[in-house]
């Protein structure tokens, strides 16, 4: 049973980490449409900057995500 609350733990860790990263992603979007409307980025790099942007952001989700399933098989042990 302690196993399990555990287990359920790891996910929680998870999604708040889930939701930081999400949130960090945010603010750089919001960072780049502000360069963009001062003049300091054009459309097409502010586009290709956020592609960078969501690839890392999947890139970290996925990480958190393999290392969430692999403290919960160690924990439950299977």
């Amino acid at each position: 049973e302690r196993r399990k609350e555990l287990a359920k733990l790891v996910g929680q860790y998870a999604e708040k980490a889930r939701i930081a990263v999400r949130n960090v992603r945010r603010d750089g979007m919001q960072h780049l449409k502000a360069d963009e409307k001062k003049h300091q980025i054009s459309e097409d790099e502010r586009k290709r900057l956020e592609n960078d942007v969501q690839k890392l952001t999947d890139e970290t989700i996925k990480e958190i995500d393999d290392a969430a399933h692999t403290k919960e098989k160690e924990i439950l042990g299977k």
